[in-house]
């Protein structure tokens, strides 16, 4: 009985390393890896603005920060460009 086991238990291990050295790597996309996306998720804005996503949303339930409709999983994107306008729009001096 152990013999078998022991032989089942190879056979599977033996299986297991084919199926792994068959597998094929991902073909990566086209899209270089240093393009930054212009459009920006609710969090990754609000990351990028130095807020809370809870402040972004209020922001733009306010009218101060205007949005994309996106698709899928994220209801809103942002642009860089709105993102960065309104940082300069809100510098101050002394």
């Amino acid at each position: 009985m152990l013999t078998s086991t022991y032989r089942a238990y190879l056979a599977d291990l033996q299986f297991l390393s084919e199926q792994q050295e068959r597998r094929r790597p991902r073909p990566k996309s086209n899209r270089s890896e240093r393009v930054e996306p212009r459009a920006l998720k609710t969090n990754d804005a609000a990351a990028y603005l130095g807020i809370s996503p809870w402040k972004l949303r209020n922001l733009v339930q306010s009218s101060e920060i205007s949005y994309i409709s996106g698709e899928g999983t994220s209801p809103w994107l942002f642009d860089k460009q709105e993102l960065d306008r309104w940082i300069e729009s809100r510098k101050q001096k002394l």
